[in-house]
């Protein structure tokens, strides 16, 4: 079997204290390798201002909607750009209602602005993922063409595996033939626009309700980590710290302290070591275009501030 890499991914930096928290402790702890920051949330502007001080490895995590009704997440982009994912106090918490309003070229400014903000605060990010699944292509809209070429303006990779395993897992050997079309439709389309995408990724779909408890978790993580293959796989996860607040706003909160403790254990760094596995940050990861960077002598370029 040849070199084996694994992303350790914290999602939804910024989103707020409790999951700020976890994220910072698990850097210091060496128990993640990357982020990702949510740029409408609430805490975005010092989840970027600790990811700068402190040279953390972060990705733009791309929201259009809220996670919560009750306390809506606002638009990233000018005021006055994106009416269509505006609900009047908001971005949409249904996502149905957002797949039904939201213009293609909003859409894009959007994405566009949270990258911007992220590289205005000296966080540049190192790769690109969704947040919500709005951008696949599942709610009918083909948002993931705006996303490809914003990977392709600022040479970011994506977060979508090149191998079914994923689907599998969640799906059943025997997946949904409309899910199979639609993801073999979206690999190609950014293989076709020179995108660079993971070969594997892990998480646990399960809601909360479906998870027996702590130690059933666990031993889902460490089972597919222990069973990852030749190139680049990413685990991603939601840790986040006790909050009585967010409890009483979702159920899934408990979902994401398991995972906090989890991570915190350095259980999966432990097995990493005793697997052979290469942990590695997304810009550490051997990307193809890389490989292709360096065998022609050329460098790809960072990202770039917009003038204006």
């Amino acid at each position: 079997m040849g070199e084996r890499y694994l992303i350790v991914n914290a999602d939804d930096f910024g989103m707020c204290e409790s999951t700020d928290r976890a994220i910072l402790r698990l850097f210091r702890e060496k128990e993640i390798t990357s982020t990702t920051i949510l740029g409408p949330a609430p805490h975005s502007n010092e989840a970027i201002r600790e990811a700068a001080e402190h040279k953390l490895p972060a990705g733009v995590h791309w929201a259009l909607n809220s996670d919560f009704e009750r306390e809506p997440w606002h638009s990233v982009a000018p005021s006055g750009k994106v009416p269509s994912l505006d609900c009047g106090d908001g971005l949409p918490h249904d996502l149905g209602l957002l797949a039904k309003r939201a213009k293609s070229r909003e859409v894009t400014a959007e994405l566009d602005a949270q990258v911007q903000k992220m590289i205005r605060g000296g966080c540049p990010p190192d790769h690109a993922d969704n947040h919500c699944g709005t951008l696949y292509g599942i709610n009918g809209r083909l948002f993931f063409l705006n996303a490809f070429r914003l990977c392709r303006k600022y040479r970011l990779p994506f977060r979508l595996p090149g191998r079914p395993e994923f689907l599998k897992r969640e799906f059943g050997e025997k997946w949904p033939r409309r899910v199979q079309a639609l993801y073999y439709m979206v690999i190609h389309t950014a293989k076709g626009m020179g995108v660079d995408l993971l070969d594997g990724l892990i998480t646990n779909p399960w809601p909360v309700r479906k998870i027996p408890g702590y130690e059933a978790l666990r031993a889902y993580y460490l089972k597919w980590a222990a069973s990852t293959e030749e190139g680049i796989t990413e685990m991603f996860l939601h840790p986040a710290c006790p909050d009585s607040r967010m409890e009483a706003l979702t159920p899934e909160w408990a979902k994401r302290e398991m995972e906090y403790r989890f991570l915190l254990s350095g259980d999966l760094r432990k097995l990493a070591e005793k697997e052979d596995i290469r942990l590695v940050s997304w810009g550490q990861a051997p990307f193809r275009s890389r490989k292709r960077s360096r065998g022609s002598g050329k460098q790809p370029g960072g990202p770039q501030v917009s003038k204006g």
